[in-house]
Order: C-alpha cells, then structure tokens, then sequence
C-alpha cells in the first residue's frame, strides 16, 4: 500500500464527528451552519450532525440523544445559543465527552453556569461587542487551524453575515447609534426572510445565504423582501390596536397577543406606550418579552415562565395553550347566548299568557283545542 493511500485510509479512521445542539431562530442556526459553511476548507477531517430545538429544550434533547445507541459515535458536542438549564447536564459533558465539548452561548441568563465550567465556554473577541452565538463562532473560528485557507473574499462575505445575525440577534440594528443605516436595514431583512420559510426550510435557507453572500441573495429576493415589509406593516397596525395595560409584580406591562413579528411588536408597543415598564408579547404557547430598563425581563421570564435571555430582551413558555383557551371561552361565551335567549323566549312567553284577557284566552284556547 503506498504511503499516500495508507494516510487516507488512516484519516477516514480517524474522522471525528461533533454533534451540534443550538437554537432555532436564526442565530440558532446561523452558528452550526457557520460551521458547515467552513467545513470543507477548515475541518476536512470533521462530520457535522445538527439537532435544533426551542428555548428551555437543550436538557431534555441532550439527554434522550446521550441514551440513544449513535452517541457512541461521536467524539464531539457543542451547544449553541443555548445553555444547559440543569447542571447533571454538564456532568454528563464532562463524563461522556472530557475536554471535547463546547458552549458557544450569550444569555445573560445563564452566565453564572458557564462561569462555573468557563474552560469549555466561549467568549466573545471583543468584550465591548455584544455577541450572539454566530459572532462567538465566528471569534472562535478565527483561531483555529486554517481559517486563513479561506479567501479573503469568502471571509469578507461570511464576517458581515454573522454581523447581520448578530446585530439582529441583539437588537444592536434598532440600539446602536453608530450602526450604518445599510447594516441595519440588511439585518432586518435576513431576519425577516429567515421566518418566512417553515421551520424543516430553515437549514437549507442559512445555507443557501452563506454560500451566495448577502449582496447576491439580496438581489434575487428583492420582491419576496418587499412584500415581507409591506406585510408586517400591515401586522403590527392591526395587532398594535389590541394591548391591554396591567400591573404585574410591581411593574407596569403591555400586553399583546402575536404569533408573528414577536420581536417588532413588543419594541413598537414600547414606543407606543412610555408609560409601561415592558412589553409582554404571548403567542399560542411562549412567550417574548421586551423592557426599557426599568424591568430585567430575563429574571422575571426565568421565576415565571421557566425561560431566560438579557435584561431588555428574553422569553419563556406558557403552561397553558392560548389557542385553546380561545376556543373554549368562544364556546362558553356561544353557550351561555343560547342559555340566555332560551331564558328571554320563555319569559316572553309567559308574560303575553299572564296579560291575555280571560274571555280572549278561553276563545284562543278552544281555537287551538284538539279533536
């Protein structure tokens, strides 16, 4: 067997495959696409498997993964955009996987749990940046082993996509005032395109943007991108007529029900509405929550609804499912109508028997009298 040969046949032995758990909004696959983007160039020897899930899941997917008989073969984990609620969780890491797991998260949330396992978390190059999960991808890629095989042009390329996502993410689009206005706009739009599609489309959609870049994408959407505009125009002036005000543990919140454009809601109601302390946007069984700074909307959202994020911006999950509840109270309000009309019909009918002249009554009773 020739030596070159042999090296292939050793490097096919030795493939490691990393297991990818992250979000799934578009920071969420924004970084284990990252990854995929930059597989063939940087990490020729590595095979990708990514799982997504919701917010508050990662303990629950990573363990039900960890039993099944695949998990043997991978030599890797990284979590993304999300970090382990449970401690036994990160035992598990250490246990299954010593050194060779890794936390790319950036929910203030849970700080104090990467804190307490900082070898395997990553932090952000630049601390005066705030990061999303793409941009600490993006730092850590920047340090490893042939990042510089990339050309200059593809880096360009993925380096102001993973700032779109973060600027997003962050909400740095709407916050920082020394954005470009192009930037923003862009971040918006990727945003707005990532939940267009179904959520089985959202890998093949990241990828697809990626491997076009920005510039290119962009122009061969640009009519899907303004019908998108025109669209959730249209769905936050019609929703935005909805809010009801209430004092909720001290705090002043609006509250709003929306199953889309959650993010773009809860920041207008705050404009709207000065006098409220935070947003409280609540869709059919989540949650998404927006303060001004007079509420760390991350503690409340972590004791109330089992959830985490920052200080301004976090979620969580409802216990009950407001679609349902909907239904039901149209049925009970429906119920008690009939229960209620039935009632009026009655007593309209007893009061024009109790006022019927006797003589008139007797003479109507024999009219209407059977054979």
């Amino acid at each position: 067997m020739s030596l070159n040969k042999f090296n292939k046949v050793v490097t096919k032995m030795v493939k490691r495959l990393i297991k990818l758990f992250s979000h799934n909004d578009l920071d969420g696959f924004g970084a284990p696409m990252l990854l995929q983007a930059v597989q063939p160039t940087m990490f020729g020897d590595v095979e990708f498997d990514m799982t997504n899930c919701g917010a508050g899941r990662i303990d629950d997917e990573f363990a039900r993964w960890l039993r099944s008989p695949e998990a043997g073969r991978f030599t890797d984990v990284y979590i993304m955009d999300m970090t382990p609620d449970s401690d036994y969780t990160f035992q598990q890491l250490n246990a299954n996987f010593a050194n060779h797991w890794l936390v790319f998260d950036h929910h203030e949330s849970e700080a104090g749990l990467r804190q307490k396992y900082a070898t395997n978390s990553v932090l952000p190059a630049n601390p005066q940046v705030n990061p999303s999960a793409a941009s600490l991808v993006w730092d850590w890629l920047t340090r490893q082993p042939h990042f510089t095989d990339l050309p200059e042009e593809r880096r360009r390329e993925l380096a102001y996509l993973v700032e779109l996502i973060r600027a997003y993410d962050t909400w740095d689009w709407q916050n920082d005032p020394e954005m470009a206005e192009t930037e923003r706009v862009a971040a918006d739009e990727l945003d707005q395109l990532f939940w267009f599609y179904p959520l089985q489309d959202s890998a093949a959609f990241v990828g697809d943007v990626f491997a076009a870049g920005w510039d290119k994408y962009h122009a061969a959407n640009q009519l899907l991108i303004r019908t998108l505009n025109e669209r959730r125009t249209k769905y936050l002036k019609s929703h935005l007529k909805d809010v009801l005000k209430a004092e909720l543990a001290g705090h002043q919140f609006g509250v709003v029900y929306a199953s889309d454009y959650k993010s773009e809601i809860a920041h207008a109601l705050l404009e709207q509405h000065p006098d409220v302390d935070a947003a409280l946007v609540v869709s059919p069984v989540s949650v998404s929550l927006r303060s001004n700074g007079k509420l760390d909307v991350a503690k409340f959202a972590e004791k109330y609804f089992g959830g985490g994020g920052h200080a301004d911006a976090a979620g969580g999950r409802l216990n009950v499912n407001l679609i349902k509840v909907g239904e039901q109270a149209v049925i009970d309000d429906l119920a008690q109508t009939i229960k209620n009309q039935a009632a009026e019909k009655q007593q309209e009918e007893s009061t024009l028997a109790d006022n019927l002249d006797p003589e008139v009554a007797a003479k109507m009773a024999a009219l209407f009298k059977k054979d």
